[in-house]
């Protein structure tokens, strides 16, 4: 009988492992010229291998992102949108409107309104949509996001 619990309860024991996880309540970062050295309590030995260009790691500690580059966006352009909250329309009032496209979501993040600006002056109809917040938002040619703004509908 006991022959056959002990296989029985170490497979068990080793199902329920399932995923590679670390609750730890201890670890840290070192260094010191060009050497480091990071650790966290609980997890097994891992290894990290570097041919001096790219790493390979394993384990919970994974190397540092460093950010080279930082696109600047041109953000040469002044925009009002008003009223806020609003009940029937948005409007907008930009200077340099070239190439902007307006969104309009819902906080489920589902497009209700597209389009790309072709004036200055451009209103937006919320009046068919429920009292809510709404967030509108213009992005450039690239369709990069330039700015977000909330919207209370009334």
């Amino acid at each position: 009988m006991k022959k056959k619990i002990i296989p029985i309860g170490l497979f068990l024991l080793t199902a329920s492992v399932n995923a590679q996880e670390v609750i730890s309540t201890q670890g840290d970062s070192y260094s010191n010229g060009g050497n480091s050295i990071d650790f966290t309590i609980g997890e097994p030995v891992t290894e990290t291998v570097s041919d001096g260009t790219n790493d390979l790691t394993q384990g919970f500690h994974q190397t540092n992102l460093t950010i080279t580059l930082v696109e600047d966006l041109d953000l040469d352009f002044s925009v009002e949108v008003y009223p806020n909250p609003a009940t029937d329309f948005i409007n907008l009032s930009l200077e340099n409107y070239n190439g902007f496209t307006l969104h309009l979501f819902d906080v489920t993040g589902k497009i209700l309104n597209q389009s790309t600006l072709k004036s200055p002056k451009t209103s937006v109809n919320v009046s068919e949509y429920p009292k809510g917040m709404y967030l509108l938002t213009l992005t450039n040619q690239k369709d990069k996001k330039i700015k977000t703004y909330q919207i209370i509908k009334k």
